[in-house]
């Protein structure tokens, strides 16, 4: 397959504030702030796991890789180049040593070894990938979603063999989607169950279920089984990450607005032979934001409560209870509120705020905001640049530490989560924008 390269508009612009009283703690930076106990701790931690960071870097077209407890690039190798264009992330392959490399501007998904950190194999699809973090343990299949079609590509993670692809083939066209999703021509894969994926149509505002099987020749085959209109495109159905506590057979999406139309959380029924039906939606607006000033991407489960966070781009963490579709609560959080971070030892979650300097720590057991923690202290970039990456972000195994990535200053970042200050920063270089945690522990 001859490969076809193109360079898209890559990542969601995101902007706004919000509304609530909170402190702000600033950030320290350096290890040489650390206090012998804290030094003592962090050694103690590196000497039981392991944990390397993999990050697709945009600029450089390549996968960092950090030696996380130590705080330190990987030795012997801590690089692996794609030599394709916008390589944006690496996502772990389940039950395997090895992660697969979104290049969002190539056709083309890389298999990289978490052992040698070489890049070992090239798996050619049909369009460029967007997301490929989907993994169907039982079928031990791969859904890769589209970046510039709206297509999904299906992966055997045994043979890293692409079996067969889904949707439409052909390019959408960038420059006029009619919804604020970027230039994306789908949202995140997603299985609804062992038999059935989505392909999330975002220009054509729509939502397509399939059913994968294997026919009397033992091959893979896949049967779309319906199509249905959503308000706006949907970025992602809610990964339940095992904290989802309502009914069996709903799933929840994220709508991420439109000219005139606010953003949304939309509940479906699936049904196997029917496919995905929506149920019910509930708009995500509060007095004085516009329906043109704010869109979203990503909703998180709470993890005790039948609650939904989720952060818009006006700056609002919106606080939706899905059992009654209804707001319950906002929360000024800051420009570009993306990503929560639900970490359950601390009755704390943490909001990623693409577009600005600091993150919001949230008390999820009161909902109520404790405060902002400065990361960066570019404030010349906020609302302008994507200052923190996206997932993965990492927490050590005793909640006290937060890992995650800053994107434009090329940083990771670790923040102590009982005195909310980070505390220690690695210089990588590039742009790293999005990939996984791989932890392994010395007892295994």
């Amino acid at each position: 397959m001859k490969r076809k390269t193109y360079f898209l508009a890559m990542i969601l612009a995101l902007t706004g504030c919000g509304s609530e009283n909170y402190n702000k703690t600033n950030a320290a930076y350096g290890p040489g702030l650390l206090e012998q106990k804290e030094d003592s701790s962090m050694q103690k931690r590196a000497e039981e796991q392991t944990t390397k960071a993999f990050f697709g870097d945009i600029s450089r077209n390549r996968v960092v890789v950090v030696d996380v407890e130590n705080m330190k690039l990987n030795e012997p190798k801590y690089e692996a180049a794609t030599g394709h264009l916008i390589t944006y992330t690496a996502d772990k392959v389940y039950d395997h040593p090895k992660l697969y490399v979104v290049n969002r501007g190539s056709n083309a998904i890389d298999v990289m070894s978490t052992k040698s950190m070489e890049i070992i194999k090239t798996i050619d699809l049909e369009h460029f990938p967007r997301s490929s973090e989907r993994m169907n343990k039982r079928l031990r299949l791969n859904q890769t979603s589209g970046m510039d079609k709206p297509m999904s590509s299906i992966i055997d993670i045994d043979k890293d063999e692409l079996i067969l692809s889904v949707g439409k083939d052909k390019k959408v066209d960038t420059e006029n989607n009619p919804n604020f999703g970027g230039s994306h021509a789908t949202g995140h894969p997603f299985w609804l169950d062992k038999d059935h994926f989505v392909t999330l149509d975002r220009y054509n505002r729509k939502i397509h279920t399939y059913k994968i099987e294997k026919n009397v020749d033992d091959e893979w085959v896949s049967h779309k089984i319906n199509e249905i209109n959503t308000t706006s495109s949907i970025h992602q159905i809610i990964p339940s990450k095992g904290r989802y506590l309502g009914e069996k057979g709903l799933f929840y999406g994220t709508a991420e607005g439109a000219p005139d139309i606010y953003p949304s959380i939309i509940e479906f029924r699936f049904d196997a032979k029917k496919g995905l039906v929506k149920t019910r939606e509930v708009e995500l607006k509060k007095d004085g934001v516009e329906a043109n000033d704010t869109w979203l991407h990503h909703g998180d489960f709470h993890p005790t409560k039948k609650l939904i966070y989720v952060g818009a781009g006006d700056g609002t963490l919106y606080i939706v209870d899905y059992e009654k579709m209804r707001i319950v609560k906002t929360i000024k959080a800051g420009k570009g509120a993306g990503h929560t971070v639900m970490i359950p030892k601390k009755n704390m979650a943490i909001v990623i705020n693409h577009k600005d300097t600091f993150v919001t720590i949230v008390d999820i057991k009161s909902n109520t905001k404790v405060s902002d923690v400065t990361v960066s202290s570019h404030d010349e970039w906020s609302g302008n640049k994507m200052i923190q990456a996206h997932p993965k972000y990492h927490i050590s195994k005793d909640s006290k530490y937060f890992y995650a990535f800053l994107t434009e200053e090329g940083t990771i970042y670790e923040m102590n989560l009982d005195r909310l200050r980070v505390v220690r920063r690695l210089e990588v270089g590039g742009k790293p924008t999005q990939g996984s945690f791989v932890t392994s522990y010395k007892s295994q």
